[in-house]
């Protein structure tokens, strides 16, 4: 009876043991750090400029040429935080209730920027300044500028003359020989 009583308990030790090593194998797992995800590195905002693009605007870094954009649609709130930390935060923001496309949100830049949202989402921009297009084009070119990049049509309305430059159009200080605004996608101009 004593060696059948000592069978069994070394086959109820032997079969608790297994479980014993999976529940520390379990507990180990739990308490071992799990490897972060893979994130991308984010961009070096020293080497990054701001394009202008038909499609939104692109990020360009200077260092590596690799592009990145923000398209039309993008949510606001990303859209706003990617241009402060290039050009600085925006020195003003406010709302437009009569718009062609309805009620607009916008934000000023420095470099003269400015973003349009329609509903939480980033849906135009304007351009005073000196950003470019990827072709080097930007809100101070000349006539002859926009000319050598295949600009030839330019169309006489009340906001003086204007053109399309790929998607990209433009409006013409008076007197047509030097850009003053470029745009594209919602804008809230008055005709």
């Amino acid at each position: 009876m004593n060696r059948t009583l000592a069978l069994t308990a070394a086959l109820a030790l032997a079969a608790c043991q297994p479980q014993a090593q999976d529940r520390a194998a379990e507990r180990d797992a739990a308490e071992a750090p799990t490897p972060a995800a893979e994130t991308p590195a984010p961009q070096d905002s020293s080497s990054t400029i701001v394009a202008l693009d038909s499609e939104g605007l692109r990020l360009v870094d200077e260092t590596t040429g690799s592009t990145r954009l923000i398209p039309f649609g993008a949510p606001q709130a990303e859209t706003i935080t990617a241009i402060t930390a290039l050009v600085g935060n925006a020195t003003e923001t406010g709302q437009m209730e009569e718009c062609g496309p309805g009620p607009l949100s916008f934000a000023n830049f420095p470099q003269g920027l400015r973003l349009w949202f329609s509903q939480g989402a980033f849906s135009g921009w304007e351009s005073t300044e000196a950003l470019t297009t990827l072709s080097g084009i930007s809100a101070e070119a000349t006539r002859a500028e926009l000319e050598a990049a295949g600009v030839s049509d330019f169309t006489r309305d009340t906001l003086e003359d204007e053109f399309d430059l790929g998607g990209i159009y433009g409006v013409m200080e008076p007197g047509g020989q030097e850009v003053a605004l470029l745009h594209t996608g919602d804008n809230c101009f008055m005709r």
